[in-house]
């Protein structure tokens, strides 16, 4: 098995996205509002970019643990930064704190894990 000696804890990443209708809920009526599971979605990919360049070659990332609480609205047209720390590592396994913010407002908050593994060709 491979050794990932340069994925440390302390590693961050941030994404900063402006919500669009890819990102909207409408099936709950209304206009629509940032949707938890974009909102999941935009955490994953934030802490798996804070990891990949120090991956050896031909590992990637996947998760298998979100524990996230979706605390306030964001509409579309507005800003979110998604921010991540990688908080531990256990030989292959990641644990992330996530956090989804527009400007002061909380938005998302909670934890996320990952596992190193073979990326299949």
């Amino acid at each position: 098995m491979a050794t990932f000696e340069s994925v440390t804890p302390g590693l961050e990443g941030r994404v900063e996205r402006v919500i669009d209708g890819s990102l909207m809920t409408t099936h709950v009526g209304g206009k629509g509002l940032f949707a938890t599971p974009s909102m999941i979605l935009l955490m994953e990919q934030t802490s798996h970019g804070s990891v990949e360049e120090r991956l050896p070659g031909g590992y990637t990332t996947v998760g298998y643990e979100v524990c996230v609480r979706h605390l306030a609205p964001a509409a579309e047209g507005e800003t979110v930064v998604v921010t991540s720390r990688l908080q531990e590592v256990d030989r292959n396994r990641l644990l992330f704190d996530v956090e989804c913010r527009k400007q002061d407002v909380l938005v998302g908050s909670g934890t996320h894990r990952r596992a190193i593994v073979p990326a299949l060709s």
